[in-house]
């Protein structure tokens, strides 16, 4: 991208960042479906690319005819008003507290929680409750990254995936705009949140399934009276998928299922 196409870029960027709002069930489906296809593999479809790259061609036509008139009052307004980031400063070393008060009167949303991680001990999945960690060991919540708390570190659009070992939960902003990075980490031990700078290597990747209800090979194991999330984690002899009876998050629940006689250990998460 040269300096021309970077600068009506950003301009185009913080036009939107002003002016553009999504709800909070808006932006978790936006975050965890590009979370989903970032981690997918994709075949080349010329005719999906050549239509991706006409309509931003027009997108951007319209964007600077119509951003001529309004960038410069923009610019004085922000002038006069500030980015609201002046004063900005990150709560390194900050210890994130564990809120789960909210939960009860909390809706899934239209997607059901992604899976992050899960081993023998913990599970860690996201959805719009923010992120958050359950020990199986203990039957209790541990750790939670909403997104009220994530955005007083300048994070409006998370994105977070897990350390293979299940130690670290790296989180990033995906504007849309700019390649997505991890900018921050945090220590699901000590519930530490810091700035990072280094990108991790071999980030744990849990397994896309099929739709259930539509999937051959696990529909068996599901109980299909119960709203089934795609993604899964697959342990020796056994897998780890999330469930709902209904839309209500206080409701969610982690199922370990045992291939051999699709027996079942349920753990309710926010009870």
């Amino acid at each position: 991208m040269n300096n021309f196409d970077k600068k009506i870029s950003d301009k185009v960027k913080s036009y939107l960042d002003e002016n553009v709002e999504f709800s909070t069930e808006e932006s978790v489906r936006i975050h965890l479906k590009i979370q989903e296809d970032y981690h997918k593999s994709r075949k080349f479809n010329p005719l999906y690319w050549t239509v991706l790259a006409s309509a931003a061609a027009i997108f951007l036509i319209l964007s600077l005819s119509f951003l001529k008139g309004s960038i410069m009052g923009i610019d004085n307004d922000l002038a006069k008003q500030g980015s609201g980031n002046e004063n900005f400063t990150l709560h390194e070393g900050e210890e994130l507290a564990v809120d789960i008060s909210d939960i009860e009167q909390m809706n899934i949303g239209s997607e059901m929680p992604k899976l992050l991680y899960a081993d023998n001990n913990l599970a860690v999945m996201q959805g719009t409750v923010g992120v958050v960690v359950y020990n199986m060991q203990d039957s209790i919540v541990t750790n939670r990254i909403s997104y009220e708390q994530i955005k007083s570190y300048g994070i409006t659009m998370m994105l977070a995936s897990v350390s293979q070992d299940g130690t670290t939960i790296f989180i990033g902003n995906d504007d849309m705009f700019n390649e997505f990075i991890y900018t921050h980490q945090y220590n699901i031990s000590t519930r530490i949140i810091n700035k990072t700078t280094q990108q991790p290597l071999n980030l744990y990747t849990p397994i896309n399934i099929v739709t259930p209800g539509y999937n051959e090979q696990y529909d068996k194991y599901f109980d299909l009276q119960y709203l089934t999330g795609d993604t899964i984690v697959e342990l020796d002899n056994s897998f780890i998928y999330l469930r709902s009876p209904d839309w209500n998050m206080k409701n969610l629940q982690i199922v370990i299922c045992q291939y051999e006689d699709g027996e079942n250990k349920v753990f309710d998460v926010f009870k």
